[in-house]
């Protein structure tokens, strides 16, 4: 199956599963990291936060795995507000949506799946075998680039481009930002330019699991009803 054929039936696995949600208003992305990892950006890199290479998470077709540099945030909330806790680190780091989703923006589909979660044993902790029963939480990946750049070129020759002001992921209209309130739905952005951390707060979270990212990414769970592409 080619490319853009496969990517469009898994847009298409999106739509039927996010179909019933709803939509929450939302301002800003966000993104949990540890703190020596902005710790690092401070002291070595001029506190800009650059875009580094997608690794191999998620869907194994995914078009931007290995391929395209960005910086993940978040924009999913939790009863109407950000989470009070993540999975990625103890640090968090707030930018507007108006910031980098302007006019001169574009927001391209790139991945649908979800992630095959480790069993626990019998003392409650995770074991290294692989279960085989589907996760709950399925995750949908957006990719914004800067119109004109050289990842929004690779996008348009592999992504679906999505109409800002009319997709239920993550739309804009008159400035109001919305993002799509499904039940066990996250939606993530892959941002593709450098951030300034300069004059942004970074505000400490609890951590729920590792309390980082896993290396090289979760693969997506083999034989998912909802997200297989068949």
């Amino acid at each position: 199956m080619a490319e853009a054929e496969y990517l469009r039936k898994l847009l298409c696995k999106a739509k039927e599963h996010c179909s019933s949600g709803t939509s929450d208003t939302v301002s800003i992305l966000y993104r949990n990291k540890p703190t020596s990892y902005f710790d690092d950006i401070k002291e070595n890199h001029n506190n800009i936060m650059k875009p580094y290479l997608k690794d191999n998470g998620g869907d194994p077709r995914c078009p931007i795995n290995g391929r395209l540099k960005g910086l993940f945030f978040n924009v999913t909330l939790q009863g109407g507000t950000i989470p009070h806790k993540s999975p990625f680190g103890a640090k968090r780091v707030k930018v507007p949506l108006s910031e980098v989703f302007d006019d001169s923006a574009n927001l391209y589909f790139a991945d649908f799946y979800c992630k095959r979660p480790r069993p626990r044993n019998r003392f409650g902790r995770r074991s290294g075998m692989v279960s085989h029963r589907r996760s709950k939480v399925h995750y949908v990946t957006l990719v914004l680039t800067r119109s004109g750049s050289d990842a929004d070129s690779f996008c348009q020759q592999h992504l679906l481009k999505l109409d800002p002001q009319d997709n239920i992921y993550l739309s804009k209209k008159s400035c109001i930002y919305k993002t799509l309130d499904r039940d066990a739905v996250h939606v993530e952005v892959m941002y593709t330019e450098d951030v300034d951390l300069t004059d942004r707060d970074l505000t400490s979270t609890p951590t729920i699991g590792a309390g980082e990212s896993t290396p090289g990414g979760i693969p997506k769970t083999v034989g998912c009803s909802i997200c297989k592409v068949v």
